[in-house]
C-alpha cells in the first residue's frame, strides 16, 4: 500500500500533501499562529491512513526571520516535490521577502528514513492554501502573493447570493406595500395619495324647443267686391327658453375652508397641506380656477402633483 506525505498543522491532524514515489509538485500557503511570529518549523510525516495515528516522521524545516505580521496572515510559502526514486525535496520562503532574501531546502529519501520516537510538538502554524499540482519538473517563478484560499470563491457565491436576494425582497416590498414602505425607508409622514384632477363637465345641451302649431287663419267677414286678400296672421315666436343655471360643487377639502387673503403677495402666502387636499382643490381655492395647480406645484418645485404629504407647508403663489 502506498504512504501519504503530509505535515502536521496547528490543530494536530495530519495534512496529506502528495503519495509516495508520485513524479509532482505542489505548493502550499502557510500563516502564522501568533501575532509578529519570527519563526515556522515544519515537520513532515508519511502515513499509510492518512492520520497522525500511523505517522512516520520524515523530517523538519525551520524558517526564520519572519517579517512581523498579525496571526492568521498568510506568511510562508512552501513547495514539496517528490520522485519515483522515493526522494522528497521541500522548498520554503517568506512571502514578503524582498530578492535575494535566503530560501530553505530540505532533502529526504523515503528509502533510508528511520522511524523516530518521542513526543511530537504541535506546530506553530496554519494551511492557508492548497494548489493544483504542477506537470513534473516543470520550471516554475514563485511570485508574491499568489497563494489564495480555496473557500474565496465559494465566499464570493454566498455572499453574492445574499445580496440578491436582499435586493429582490426590497423590490418587493417597494412594489407590494407602497407608501407604507417608502415612509419606513425614508421616514416621511403620511402621504396623501390623491386621483388625478377630473375633467371640467361639459356644457348640458338645452333641449330644442318644441314645436307651436300656428293658430288657423282667421276668417275674415265677407266683403263685397272687389274681394280683398285676407290678411294673415303670423304666430309669434316661442322665446328660447334660458340655459339651466350650472350648479358649482363646492370641494370638501379641508383647503374649502381656509380663509384665502385678498391679495397674495408676490413671495406667495403659506399653507399647511391636511389630509384630504389635492393641488386641483388648492388651486381652486386660491384663484378660483383649478387649472391653475401647476403654477403652485412649480413654485413649490413638487414633481409629482399628484403627490402631496400632510403636514407640509406649502407656498401658494399670486395668481399672475
Amino acid at each position: 500500500m502506498v504512504s501519504t506525505i503530509g505535515i502536521k498543522i496547528a490543530d494536530g491532524k495530519f495534512y496529506p500533501v502528495l503519495e509516495e514515489n508520485s513524479a509532482v509538485k505542489k505548493r502550499l500557503i502557510l500563516t502564522t499562529v501568533h501575532d509578529d511570529q519570527k519563526s515556522v518549523q515544519i515537520d513532515l510525516y508519511k502515513s499509510l491512513a492518512k492520520t497522525m495515528a500511523d505517522a512516520q516522521y520524515a523530517g523538519s524545516l525551520v524558517i526564520e526571520n519572519l517579517s512581523p505580521k498579525p496571526k492568521g496572515a498568510p506568511s510562508v510559502e512552501l513547495i514539496i516535490a517528490s520522485n519515483a526514486q522515493g526522494e522528497i525535496t521541500a522548498d520554503a520562503v517568506d512571502l514578503d521577502a524582498r530578492e535575494g532574501k535566503e530560501r530553505y531546502h530540505l532533502d529526504i529519501s523515503l528509502t533510508s528514513l528511520e522511524e523516530k520516537g518521542g513526543d511530537i510538538v504541535i506546530p506553530d502554524f496554519e494551511l492557508e492554501s492548497y494548489e493544483t499540482p504542477f506537470h513534473e519538473f516543470d520550471d516554475w517563478s514563485v511570485s508574491k502573493g499568489q497563494g489564495r484560499s480555496r473557500s474565496l470563491p465559494l465566499r464570493l457565491f454566498l455572499i453574492g447570493g445574499a445580496a440578491i436576494v436582499v435586493i429582490w425582497l426590497c423590490i418587493w416590498l417597494f412594489l407590494t406595500r407602497g407608501a407604507s414602505f417608502r415612509a419606513l425607508i425614508f421616514g416621511s409622514g403620511p402621504v396623501a395619495e390623491q386621483p388625478a384632477p377630473e375633467p371640467p363637465m361639459p356644457e348640458p345641451v338645452p333641449a330644442p324647443p318644441p314645436v307651436v302649431e300656428p293658430p288657423p287663419p282667421v276668417e275674415a267677414a265677407p266683403v263685397p267686391a272687389p274681394e280683398a286678400e285676407v290678411p294673415v296672421i303670423e304666430a309669434p315666436a316661442v322665446p328660447k327658453p334660458p340655459a339651466p343655471a350650472r350648479s358649482r360643487v363646492r370641494s370638501s377639502a379641508p383647503v374649502s375652508r381656509y380663509k384665502v387673503p385678498a391679495v397674495i403677495p408676490a413671495g406667495g402666502v403659506p399653507y399647511k397641506i391636511q389630509w384630504g387636499d389635492t393641488l386641483w382643490e388648492i388651486s381652486e381655492a386660491f384663484y378660483r380656477n383649478p387649472w391653475l395647480y401647476p403654477r403652485i406645484a412649480r413654485f413649490n418645485n413638487i414633481r409629482n402633483p399628484n403627490r402631496i404629504v400632510s403636514g407640509t407647508t406649502i407656498r401658494i403663489p399670486p395668481r399672475n
